[in-house]
């Protein structure tokens, strides 16, 4: 590491680059997700939200070996994307309270219809 304390034992050294590496896999992991497209975002971006927890957590734990301007800046960014995520998720969450489709009944009302007109029919 470049940054890293000329007084770090190697085996700190070798600790804080692991635990960067698994942060970058952590983080790409949830870029990729948010790339992926489904009907039902909601429990995708939720995984989103919890990979950059985890990636925060590891580059909180880095950052107390080190301190860099480029690792509070990383994290800045990073509480930017869980901000992000987390509006995403609000905002989902309240087009779907606000649709009369999220709730049951206008599907239970549809299939009654079907069954009444298939009756009808036959």
């Amino acid at each position: 590491m470049d940054a890293a304390d000329p007084d770090l034992p190697e085996a700190a050294v070798e600790h804080i680059s692991q635990m960067l590496k698994l942060a970058t896999s952590k983080h790409q992991e949830a870029m990729a997700l948010l790339g992926t497209p489904d009907p039902n975002a909601l429990p995708r971006l939720h995984e989103v939200l919890r990979l950059l927890e985890e990636v925060e957590l590891l580059a909180a734990d880095a950052a107390t070996y080190v301190e860099a301007d480029v690792m509070k800046a990383a994290i800045k960014d990073l509480h930017l994307q869980q901000a992000s995520v987390q509006n995403a998720i609000g905002q989902i969450q309240a087009m779907k309270a606000r649709s009369p489709w999220a709730t049951p009944w206008p599907w239970f009302t549809l299939i009654v219809l079907a069954l009444l007109i298939t009756q009808a029919i036959a």
